[in-house]
């Protein structure tokens, strides 16, 4: 196969480059990059084609005693955050999962579950830039971690306390604030200076009657909800 171009000609130049990697015995183009390959891998970030340009926010703070995300799903043994909140980027989350791969791949079986996904969009302008014109071209991912988040869990057939605990030690390094080592029989982090087992919370759990606390305590929405049910404003509705 031969192709032809003017010299002069900048896309000429372009696809003569392209061209040099035709394979000689079927014709196929290996100089394309194929990213069709990319889609079964573990990215952080989400394949997300517009980026929304969000607000910098605050991280979350649990008074309500909320435990959604701190105990154990999937492992044997995990990483917790212990400290205040924090902010993760992706890169520093890939960081800290490849220290724990090391230590995962020689396992039987082994096996590395990751609770976390970037999926706030963080845009930055150049130093020295005047101030307006907009906020800033995307730069990476992050995700807002708050206190007693888990984060990685680690399992496997041959694993031993002390490989994940070292696994997980390494991973900490990697990353902002001060993690904690977990397993199944550990108490759920529900603060930074407050920890319950899971008898405490599951006990709580199921003594409370949410209706008759709203009844007791309503919200302006619960309110609002009672009030259309009275017969003048099932009327206006029309039934």
């Amino acid at each position: 196969m031969m192709l032809l171009f003017k010299s002069n000609s900048l896309m000429g130049i372009g696809l003569m480059k392209r061209a040099s990697t035709i394979c000689a015995g079927n014709g196929l183009m290996t100089g394309w990059k194929d990213v069709s390959s990319k889609r079964f891998t573990h990215e952080y970030a989400p394949r997300y084609k517009d980026q929304k340009k969000n607000k910098k926010g605050r991280v979350p703070v649990r008074f309500g005693g909320s435990t959604k995300g701190s105990r154990l799903q999937f492992g044997t043994y995990g990483m917790r955050l212990k400290t205040e909140g924090v902010r993760l980027t992706a890169q520093q989350l890939k960081e800290a999962d490849n220290a724990i791969m090391r230590y995962v791949r020689p396992l039987d079986n082994g096996q590395l579950w990751r609770r976390l996904t970037t999926n706030i969009a963080v845009c930055i302008k150049g130093n020295e830039t005047r101030m307006g014109k907009g906020k800033g071209a995307f730069d990476h991912w992050m995700v807002r971690v708050p206190t007693g988040k888990i984060i990685f869990e680690m399992a496997g057939d041959n694993l031993h306390e002390k490989v994940a605990r070292e696994a997980f030690r390494k991973a900490g390094d990697k990353l902002p604030g001060v993690y904690e080592f977990v397993t199944k029989e550990s108490k759920i982090r529900v603060s930074m200076h407050s920890l319950k087992s899971r008898e405490e919370i599951e006990e709580k759990e199921k003594s409370i009657n949410y209706f008759k606390e709203l009844e007791r305590k309503p919200t302006k929405k619960y309110l609002n909800v009672l009030k259309s049910k009275e017969p003048q404003y099932r009327l206006y509705r029309g039934y």
